[in-house]
């Protein structure tokens, strides 16, 4: 009997949520600290979860244990970043390639290449390294990043596929398309219309997602605020409900 006939695994399937990374934490910061962290406290959080076992999987590893392809890990946990900062690229993609991890980096086409507020965005060359290595999937978090709960689902749409079109554009066809709604912000009817346009994994929630009543459209995340230790994380893991 195949492995996708049998009985669903009731495992749980993180989904960590960082955002910017700075060398020195600054004193104070408009975002209560939810939004930035340290490359030292990152690789703590990657060494932390090796060495407890976990398997840190790509949504690409997610999509082939969903339809069967492949065997689930007894504790799997997907690693993803949001907006799409350089520095993602400048320090936490070295140490993805250290460790051998893979993880997702949702983007803001409008964004890439720029610098905007003195925030510096990937540039397209920064993504098609990383893409190339077969550790980071790029993924769209939108063309414009604004609250799509409060516009027209055909805006939603069309912001999406422009999205993904850009993003083909220049890294070549995504086999597989993940949708993060910026702020998590979204309608039952832009869930619906995405997943009759082609996204096959929706991202809007907080929460942990359970391998036995996976939803593709419906994945959630666990925010990393700055300096969370992995040994927080994984306690939040094992005592968090999905």
């Amino acid at each position: 009997m195949g492995y996708k006939n049998r009985k669903r695994a009731d495992v749980k399937i993180p989904v960590l949520l960082y955002h910017d990374f700075v060398t020195t934490v600054p004193g104070s910061d408009p975002d209560n600290f939810n939004y930035i962290n340290t490359l030292e406290s990152f690789e703590e959080n990657i060494k932390t979860f090796l060495k407890n076992g976990y398997t840190i999987m790509s949504m690409k590893d997610l999509e082939d244990c969903d339809s069967g392809k492949a065997e689930l890990p007894s504790k799997p946990i997907i690693i993803t970043f949001d907006d799409g900062y350089y520095s993602n690229y400048e320090y936490i993609y070295p140490i993805l390639k250290e460790y051998n991890v893979k993880a997702s980096i949702f983007i803001v086409t409008d964004k890439i290449g720029k610098e905007i507020d003195g925030i510096k965005y990937l540039g397209w060359e920064e993504c098609l390294e990383m893409q190339n290595s077969g550790l980071v999937e790029i993924c769209s978090h939108s063309k414009k990043h604004v609250f799509y709960n409060k516009l027209l689902v055909r805006e939603l749409r069309d912001d999406v596929t422009e999205s993904y079109q850009v993003i083909e554009e220049h890294l070549g066809k995504q086999e597989l398309k993940v949708f993060a709604y910026p702020y998590g912000a979204y309608t039952k009817e832009a869930v619906r219309t995405l997943k009759n346009n082609g996204i096959d994994f929706q991202v809007y929630d907080l929460g942990i997602n359970n391998f036995k009543d996976l939803d593709r459209n419906f994945i959630k995340r666990i925010n990393i605020p700055c300096e969370m230790t992995g040994k927080e994380i994984i306690d939040e893991i094992e005592n968090g409900t999905s």
